[in-house]
């Protein structure tokens, strides 16, 4: 049984970069993040170190999903947004 969220080692990560810049993210926001993209059949790679906790985190996603990656945060951010106004 194969899962799909998975990479494959053949998979080239990059990591997830909003206006060209890194995105580096709490624990909380990371998991946040993570579940936006996998619900939407990006496959995501967390790298972080859990054991140091002040240490951000950064989400990594295969080259070829990084566009739908960063359009489908901007969405989720654009929503927040007007929601809370």
């Amino acid at each position: 049984m194969s899962d799909s969220s998975i990479p494959t080692p053949d998979v080239n990560l990059v990591p997830l970069t909003e206006g060209g810049l890194e995105l580096e993210l709490s624990e909380m926001e990371c998991l946040s993040i993570k579940t936006l993209l996998e619900a939407n059949d990006i496959q995501v790679v967390v790298q972080g170190a859990s054991q140091m906790p002040n240490l951000p985190y950064e989400i990594l996603v295969p080259a070829n999903q990084l566009q739908d990656a960063v359009r489908v945060v901007r969405d989720a951010q654009q929503t927040g947004a007007e929601v809370t106004e």
